[in-house]
């Protein structure tokens, strides 16, 4: 009988550990950095319908955009998981390519925030003093990082807009330089601004 009890406790034990806390990545709350046992997760699959390739095209400019969820993504093994949307970019003006981040998209050794654009803040409004804010309160938008090909001292933040404008699945980005450290001569290399891009 003790040896039952002893088992019986043991595996409890061990269930209790592998439970994890889900937070939801809209209104959940953080979870402590340092809880491997916490999971910030995307529950409502927001980040998929901003998961794909989206093009920007306006006289000499082109932009591109390939954007996918990651799922259960751990920065280092004392930390806790997290949904992120990661993707890269390419970046072409007056027919020059000043960026070319794409072929880093499928490498099974770029993942999470090494990805060139990497990120999952839920926010309900933008902020005004960067772009125009079209959107309704409660509508998800999604901030992420973008950096430069190679200055890491450069902060780029994209706010990203899901719109559906009759059956064409558009993208909305809100686009603009936060950097704070380095030079300040470096800045990321897509002006700041507002763009709509079209899923290709």
């Amino acid at each position: 009988m003790k040896r039952i009890i002893i088992i019986f406790l043991t595996l409890t034990a061990f269930s209790c550990k592998a439970q994890s806390l889900i937070k939801p990545l809209d209104g959940g709350g953080s979870c402590p950095v340092f809880d491997t046992n916490c999971y910030e997760k995307d529950t409502t699959n927001e980040l998929l319908k901003f998961s794909g390739t989206w093009k920007y095209q306006s006289g000499n400019t082109e932009i591109t955009f390939k954007l996918k969820k990651e799922e259960h993504y751990q920065i280092s093994n004392n930390r806790n998981f997290l949904d992120l949307l990661v993707g890269e970019y390419q970046y072409v003006e007056n027919g020059l390519e000043l960026a070319n981040t794409l072929a880093q998209f499928d490498n099974p050794f770029v993942s999470g925030y090494r990805h060139s654009i990497s990120g999952s803040v839920f926010m309900h409004r933008l902020p005004s003093y960067y772009c125009e804010d079209n959107s309704e309160p409660a509508e998800i938008k999604i901030n992420v990082n973008i950096s430069h090909p190679t200055d890491t001292d450069v902060d780029g933040q994209l706010i990203l807009r899901y719109v559906n404008d009759s059956e064409i699945e558009k993208l909305e980005v809100c686009v603009y330089d936060q950097t704070t450290l380095g030079s300040g001569d470096v800045r990321t290399l897509i002006p700041d601004g507002q763009y709509v891009f079209v899923k290709q």
